[in-house]
């Protein structure tokens, strides 16, 4: 199994010398606007900075109701507070404007399943050949540590299926509802974390009985599969709904 994920190796994505920065406040706080792993986005177009300042290089400029994921911060630095953004759709780490932020982070039962990956679809819910398909393989043209996210809030865990999905994590929702993701190379959170809905959890991998690198993703109430919509080679997005193919939270 390869090397759990780590925040060190994404805040030196995020560029570390920041932490030097005069008026660094840590995450902890009362008046922090976000918390680490917390999903915001952006409320107009906006440059993501190499690090925290105007004068720093743009790294990416996101679009308005992009999707990210706190990381690192918050930093005061020329009149503006900054967090480490992780922009999930386009995979770029960067430093953000406060007041150009937004949570949509809510609790479990709060919002609706969203797309654990960004990729497409290569097997679909339904009968296939080998048996019936209780979830959706997703993959990204094998990139093998393509980030999983969760789909919902809740409580996490690892675990481990010798004849079947090999590394794995599942997710507690709350009323009887779970997610799990399949086959996964890496976990990025621990036994019993609680997640916020669009949260990295995992990397993309082909752990256990696997054709090639996916995630295998399903949706379950007690011992039911919740039909997840979609077809063959189509194109999913991390952090957008899913259409409700399944009962509510």
């Amino acid at each position: 199994m390869s090397r759990r994920l780590g925040r060190r190796s994404i805040l030196k994505s995020l560029g570390t010398a920041a932490a030097a920065t005069t008026g660094v406040a840590a995450l902890s706080g009362s008046a922090a606007a976000f918390t680490d792993g917390e999903r915001v986005a952006a409320t107009t177009a906006l440059n993501t900075r190499k690090q925290p300042g105007t004068d720093q290089p743009i790294v990416a400029t996101v679009n308005d109701g992009e999707v990210g994921e706190i990381m690192n911060g918050p930093i005061d630095k020329g009149g503006y507070r900054w967090w480490g953004v992780h922009w999930l759709n386009r995979n770029v780490w960067g430093w953000s404007v406060e007041r150009y932020l937004t949570s949509t982070s809510g609790g479990s039962g709060s919002a609706d399943l969203v797309w654990p990956m960004t990729g497409y679809i290569t097997s679909p819910y339904g009968q296939r050949s080998s048996g019936f398909h209780n979830g959706v393989d997703i993959g990204a043209n094998g990139n093998i540590g393509q980030p999983i996210y969760a789909a919902h809030a809740g409580t996490a865990y690892t675990a481990y299926d010798a004849g079947g999905y090999g590394n794995y994590v599942y997710i507690n929702h709350g009323n009887g509802y779970r997610t799990e993701y399949g086959h996964v190379n890496s976990f990025a959170i621990s036994d019993g974390q609680q997640v916020s809905q669009g949260q990295h959890i995992a990397g993309m991998g082909e752990d256990g009985n696997a054709t090639g690198p996916h995630v295998h993703f399903e949706i379950q109430n007690g011992s039911n599969h919740y039909p997840i919509p979609g077809s063959d080679g189509q194109n999913v997005t991390a952090g957008t709904a899913i259409p409700r193919d399944y009962n509510g939270f």
